[in-house]
């Protein structure tokens, strides 16, 4: 099967297309037929080697897929039905033709997506998704999602306002109405104020207006984000961080900070996918490119101005 590896880490010029015999699904998981592999954030770190694994070189790459069964387990998926999941971090297999994924990790596509979008959704929506749970949101609570025009945070805000929060969610200027589209309350561009401050968004953008004035801030960023963020929210509220850990140098008294990383439940992936089946959520697609144009597709996620997802096709 075509596969895309790297045997060191570094650029996205370590990245190889090769052949590599079909994985063979151990007790317990379903073989996959990928049809497409989501492309995050976390890819190109692990590519980097910031995220790592035990396994020795090469390395596969990616952990969103959607395709189609190939081979089952008693009680799982049927063969030949289409299905989206996502792989156990830390170990990356989905940048290849066939994947072996938990049954438990797998869930059915929904319907009207094309591959292309399914792949674009576990690990992003899952993560929002347990971020949110995660810091208690519910109906009333004043949300804050940092970059909420990207992978995570565009679904994070969709899930906030299924549970009835009040959403606000910083973005580039471009992306302002986009996030109006999809229901935010308060889009708030990101840049404005300027400086390091001004890329904290809500803290740079309106300064003191917005000190204590959230329940929940979801930072998807990290450094200066983070930083700021602490006292953007209310005494009792919850900074959930998602890239790096918690910077305790900056804690503040009655602030709760925690650090969500994300595990597969394709459990939460049907309901995910009954939300965007009944056009409750929207998936967005950036760019769908051939497997052939990894390197490529993490060069554009490296820059960070992906607007939903990226995705590689087969």
């Amino acid at each position: 099967m075509r596969a895309v590896v790297f045997s060191r880490y570094g650029d996205e010029s370590v990245l190889e297309l090769v052949r590599r015999p079909a994985p063979v699904p151990a007790d317990g998981e379903v073989l996959v037929e990928v049809r497409a592999a989501g492309v995050n954030p976390v890819d190109w770190k692990h590519r980097e080697g910031a995220v790592r694994s035990d396994r020795p070189f090469p390395l596969g790459m990616g952990w969103d897929v959607a395709g189609v069964v190939r081979a089952t387990v008693p009680g799982g998926p049927a063969v030949g039905e289409d299905v989206y999941g996502m792989l156990p971090l830390p170990y990356g297999g989905a940048y290849q033709e066939l994947a072996v994924l938990p049954a438990s990790a797998v869930a059915p596509m929904p319907a009207g997506l094309t591959y292309a979008q399914a792949a674009a959704v576990p690990l992003a929506a899952l993560t929002a998704w347990q971020a949110l749970e995660a810091a208690g949101t519910r109906s009333g609570t004043r949300v804050l999602v940092h970059a909420g025009a990207g992978g995570v945070g565009h679904f994070a805000v969709q899930f906030a306002r299924h549970l009835g929060a009040r959403v606000s969610a910083t973005a580039s200027a471009r992306n302002l109405d986009f996030l109006r589209r999809l229901g935010v309350d308060e889009p708030i561009d990101r840049a404005a104020g300027g400086g390091t401050a001004g890329s904290a968004g809500a803290a740079g953008a309106a300064g003191s207006a917005y000190e204590g004035a959230f329940d929940v801030v979801l930072d998807t960023v990290g450094g200066p984000v983070q930083h700021a963020s602490w006292r953007l929210l209310r005494p009792g509220g919850t900074l959930v961080t998602l890239p790096e850990p918690v910077d305790e140098a900056h804690r503040l008294p009655g602030v709760t900070a925690r650090r969500v990383i994300v595990t597969p439940d394709g459990e939460a992936l049907r309901r995910i996918g009954a939300l965007v089946e009944a056009g409750a959520v929207h998936v967005e697609v950036q760019s769908a490119l051939p497997l052939e144009q990894a390197a490529e597709a993490h060069r554009v996620s490296r820059e960070g101005r992906v607007r939903g997802k990226l995705v590689l096709t087969l």
